[in-house]
């Protein structure tokens, strides 16, 4: 596919987010509730050949769509020799992915900073920890990607509330929360797909965690992360590679109520195109139509 094929990417992104403003506008979603990148790709593999941005570098709490960025720094770690790959980052990697376990998540940052969490430390020991958890954000910022100023992805994935240092590190300057744009997703997405992150190789064992069979089957599974998001509306025959995430209420305003997706597909057609919406607010959360709608409508514009 190339984007001479169909309309512009600034076309088909506009026509989409007016679509998603009018469709939801009863249930409250009003457009700064929602941010919306879209990729066009020339062709399965190839690399972005035009995009489209709303509100696309706007910060939101990315739940557990922040997990690809963990397995983008895991991989670099092992690329540098940093870490070495053993049977139990691995089984973490694969977890964290395709079911999304925030326990394996949380492995692999201690193993990423060399740190733990939870007891309380002294002021100097405190500063030690926040440092070294700091190194992911440095990576991610030493790439030099304008998409990616701004981010922070630094802190666990937690069920519910936090405690001890994990609690004063959230906390700093007032919300240290994980944070990240629909941009920031995409270019990193967009990069797996495309071979470019890290390495061919590094970006090919990305590709295959992030990939979902497009069955009932796996639909059916819990936590396989294609139903009520983005890759429920998927037609027959394209194949699909995602990372979602989702919060209602966590006792924490900061980090609640929040339905996300980062996806990318290759359609029975051969069109190519990485997807990411971010939404806030407690229905666009709840509601289990919403990213379907989305992703139905995109597949329109981009095969149409």
């Amino acid at each position: 596919m190339s984007s001479k094929n169909y309309p512009s990417a600034e076309t088909l992104g506009t026509e989409l987010v007016a679509w998603i403003a009018e469709r939801f506008a009863s249930h409250g979603v009003a457009r700064d509730h929602f941010a919306v990148t879209l990729h066009l790709h020339a062709g399965e593999g190839g690399p972005v050949a035009a995009s489209f941005s709303y509100r696309g570098d706007v910060p939101f709490y990315p739940c557990s769509v922040v997990k690809i960025f963990y397995m983008v720094a895991l991989q670099q770690a092992y690329e540098d020799g940093r870490l070495i790959e053993t049977p139990e980052l691995s089984r973490a990697m694969h977890d964290m992915i395709k079911w999304s376990s925030n326990m394996a998540t949380n492995y692999i940052i201690d193993h990423l900073s060399r740190t733990t969490g939870d007891l309380e430390l002294s002021a100097v020991e405190m500063e030690r920890w926040v440092e070294a958890r700091e190194n992911v954000n440095l990576y991610f910022h030493s790439l030099g990607l304008k998409e990616l100023a701004g981010i922070n992805v630094s802190q666990k994935l937690m069920d519910d509330e936090r405690y001890g240092r994990e609690k004063i590190y959230v906390q700093r300057g007032g919300n240290n929360h994980n944070r990240l744009s629909s941009d920031a997703a995409a270019v990193i997405l967009a990069r797996i797909m495309s071979g470019t992150m890290i390495s061919a190789e590094r970006s090919r064992i990305m590709r295959e965690a992030l990939y979902r069979p497009n069955t009932k089957e796996f639909r059916d599974t819990p936590n396989a992360q294609l139903l009520a998001f983005l890759g429920e509306s998927m037609p027959e025959g394209a194949r699909i590679w995602s990372k979602a995430g989702w919060t209602g209420w966590t006792g924490d305003a900061l980090a609640s109520y929040r339905r996300h997706d980062a996806l990318h597909a290759v359609l029975p057609g051969g069109e190519a195109f990485t997807l990411v919406v971010f939404t806030q607010g407690k229905w666009p959360s709840e509601s289990l139509i919403m990213l379907p709608e989305i992703a139905a409508k995109t597949v329109a514009l981009v095969s149409g």
